[in-house]
């Protein structure tokens, strides 16, 4: 599938869900839990948090290419492995691990590096919940630290600090999430600066299989000074680069299975809608969430 259709494919999809949806009666079923009843969201893993608050482990695998026109830097393979970790401190509140892992990357001339990612983790509070309603909204915040390697483009700058707002709308079968992000470096002259935002959209078609889209977004606001490209990295990478300022909006198709009543299989494919693409020409993520 090249890139034209597979962003024709993505733009279509929500009306489509929508329609199929709207036609559904289901209610929520106040019966099960949240963390049955709403999805995990699943591409852009890092910053993309749901609003559940529960205890688990989540290995992800993410198969990412970096475009073939950028000479500042050239078109890799880049394959990340990574072990997320949540665990439920209360009802309502939960300690979570949201980035870490190992890095492979491969430029297409030769020179490949290996090596650490920043490690990521903080806390995350449900301060709303309407179970009649299907509503939950939860805030928290991150701490990411500057442990990762720099031969794979981690472990620059002081650290960044990430407040964030998540919310859910359980629909019965229909599955909605969003959240919205701050991510603010210590030192803002080797990192830069950004928003980001994320919409999710399921549907059951069975007990056990959803389809799923995602839309992904970030808006860098201030620019670092540390390399002067027009370009940033996304979700994993901040390159603090000079001249960073604008948006690029992602967009993926995917689909959870579950395996057991906490054990659930989830991959999408996510490619950019926007003309900008930075570092990402396309990305696909795999994961295994094991709710205890």
């Amino acid at each position: 599938m090249n890139a034209s259709n597979s962003r024709s494919l993505l733009l279509a999809l929500p009306f489509a869900l929508g329609a199929f949806s709207c036609a559904s009666t289901s209610a929520p079923s106040d019966a099960k839990s949240w963390r049955s009843r709403l999805i995990e969201p699943l591409t852009q893993p890092t910053i993309f948090e749901s609003p559940v608050i529960d205890s688990q482990l989540r290995p992800i695998v993410m198969l990412h290419t970096i475009p073939d026109d950028n000479a500042a830097l050239p078109d890799a393979d880049v394959r990340i492995y990574a072990l997320q970790a949540r665990f439920a401190l209360s009802s309502k509140l939960a300690l979570i691990a949201t980035k870490d892992g190992y890095i492979q990357l491969e430029p297409s001339g030769g020179g490949d590096e290996d090596g650490f990612a920043d490690i990521a983790g903080g806390l995350k509070y449900a301060f709303y919940e309407d179970p009649d309603a299907g509503l939950i909204v939860t805030g928290g915040a991150v701490y990411e630290t500057t442990t990762g390697d720099e031969e794979v483009l981690q472990g620059n700058g002081d650290g960044v600090i990430r407040p964030f707002i998540t919310a859910g709308y359980d629909g019965g079968e229909l599955n909605v999430l969003g959240a919205v992000g701050y991510n603010h470096p210590l030192d803002d002259q080797e990192e830069s600066t950004s928003f980001d935002y994320h919409l999710h959209v399921s549907y059951e078609l069975t007990a056990d299989f959803a389809p799923l889209i995602e839309l992904n977004g970030v808006t860098w606001t201030d620019s670092g000074n540390a390399i002067g490209v027009n370009f940033e990295g996304g979700d994993l990478i901040n390159l603090g680069a000079s001249d960073a300022d604008g948006s690029l909006l992602s967009g993926a198709i995917g689909a959870r299975y579950r395996i057991a009543d906490n054990l659930a299989l989830g991959a999408a494919y996510e490619v950019p809608l926007s003309s900008r693409e930075d570092i990402l020409n396309d990305r696909i993520t795999l994961d295994l969430v094991w709710s205890f």
